[in-house]
C-alpha cells in the first residue's frame, strides 16, 4: 500500500538556492515516483515576501496556523518538513507523525573552526533580538518531531547532542545523474560565453562568501600559481560573483577543468557531488561533511597552500 507524504516548508525559495535545491530534489524523487511506497499528496509553502513585517507575521504566526489546520484530520501518513530553518512549523498536536530534514546545525549550534593561522565562523556568532526568538522556536519545533533526518554523518552527530534520545536517520541528498551527464545531456559552452574565456583553463567555485566558503583562499593559490600557469587560468566565482541559471551551472560544470571547494564546513556540500556528475574533477579541503562522499583523490590538507597549487598545475 503506498503511504502519503504531505511536504512543508517556508517560503517557495528556487533551486537556486541551497535549501530551495534540496527541497525541490525531494519534491522531484517523489513526483517522479522514484520513493517507492511513497507518493506526494501536497506542498505547503507560501510566496516569498519582501516586507520585513509581512515576513515575521507570516512565518510566526500565519503559516504554522495553515500548517497546522493542513494536517487536522488530514488522511496523509506523514508530514515532511525539508529542512531545519522551518521546524517550527511543526505543529504542537498533531493526527500524523512529523519527520523534519536538517540540513546543519550551524545556526542552531555555531561554532568557530581553526584554519591556519585564524578561526572561521561558521554560523550566527551574535544573532540580534527577533532572530534569538526565532533560533528558541526552530528548537522547540524540532524536539516535537517523531524523527529528525540528517543528511550527514557530522549533521547527525551534531543532532544527537544536543537533542539526546530523539530518533534520528541519516538519508544524504540525492542528485540526478541524468541532469548532470556530459555525455547523456550535454550543454553548450556558449551558455556561459558572457562569462567564460574558453581559450582558457576554467576554475570554479560554487558557493555564497560567507567566511566559511573562503573564497579568500582561493584568491590566494591563485596568486601563488607559476606565472605560466596563471596566465592560462580563467577563475568564475558562481554564486559569490556571477549568478547562474541552472542550465548555465550544468554547463560551467561540464566544461570546466576544476572545481574548487576550500570550505571550512558544510552540512553536506552539494557543488562536489554535482561537478563529480558532471566530469568536473574536483579539488575539496579534507574537511567534513563533504569529506564524507568526496573519494580520498580529490581531498587536500585543509590549509596547504602549496598542495592546492600543486593541485591546479596538475589540473
Amino acid at each position: 500500500m503506498v503511504k502519503r507524504v504531505v511536504l512543508a516548508r517556508g517560503a517557495a525559495l528556487p533551486s537556486s538556492t541551497g535549501l530551495g535545491r534540496a527541497h525541490h530534489a525531494v519534491e522531484s524523487l517523489l513526483q517522479r515516483a522514484m520513493v517507492p511506497g511513497w507518493s506526494k499528496v501536497s506542498t505547503l509553502e507560501h510566496q516569498i515576501l519582501s516586507l520585513a513585517p509581512s515576513r515575521l507575521l507570516t512565518r510566526w504566526r500565519k503559516h504554522p496556523a495553515f500548517v497546522s489546520s493542513s494536517m487536522a484530520g488530514s488522511q496523509a501518513d506523514l508530514l515532511h518538513i525539508t529542512d531545519q530553518e522551518q521546524a517550527h512549523l511543526v505543529p504542537e498536536q498533531c493526527d500524523v507523525p512529523v519527520a523534519v530534514t536538517v540540513h546543519d546545525m550551524f545556526h542552531l549550534k555555531p561554532r568557530r573552526i581553526k584554519a591556519g593561522d585564524v578561526r572561521v565562523p561558521v554560523g550566527d556568532q551574535s544573532p540580534g533580538f527577533f532572530r534569538r526568538r526565532d533560533l528558541k522556536r526552530l528548537k522547540q519545533g524540532l524536539a516535537r518531531a517523531d524523527l529528525l533526518i540528517c543528511v550527514s554523518e557530522m549533521t547527525r552527530r551534531d543532532v544527537e547532542r544536543m537533542f539526546p534520545g530523539m530518533p534520528t536517520a541519516l538519508v544524504r541528498h540525492q542528485i540526478d545523474l541524468n541532469h548532470w551527464d556530459p555525455e547523456g545531456n550535454p550543454r553548450p559552452r556558449e551558455l556561459i560565453a558572457e562569462h567564460d574565456d574558453d581559450s582558457k583553463c576554467l576554475l570554479i567555485t560554487v558557493g555564497s562568501d560567507e567566511p566559511r566558503k573562503r573564497l579568500d583562499f582561493v584568491r590566494e593559490v591563485v596568486a601563488s600559481l607559476p606565472e605560466d600557469v596563471a596566465g592560462d587560468i580563467h577563475m568564475l566565482h558562481i554564486g559569490s560573483e556571477v549568478e547562474l541559471d541552472e542550465e548555465q551551472l550544468v554547463a560551467a560544470l561540464q566544461h570546466a577543468e576544476a572545481l574548487l571547494f576550500p570550505s571550512i564546513s558544510e552540512g553536506f556540500g552539494y557543488p562536489p557531488v554535482e561537478a563529480m556528475a558532471a566530469g568536473c574533477p574536483v579539488l575539496a579541503a579534507d574537511l567534513p561533511a563533504h569529506n564524507e562522499v568526496i573519494p580520498e583523490r580529490c581531498l587536500l590538507p585543509t590549509n596547504d597552500l602549496m598542495a592546492w597549487v600543486d593541485g591546479i598545475v596538475r589540473v
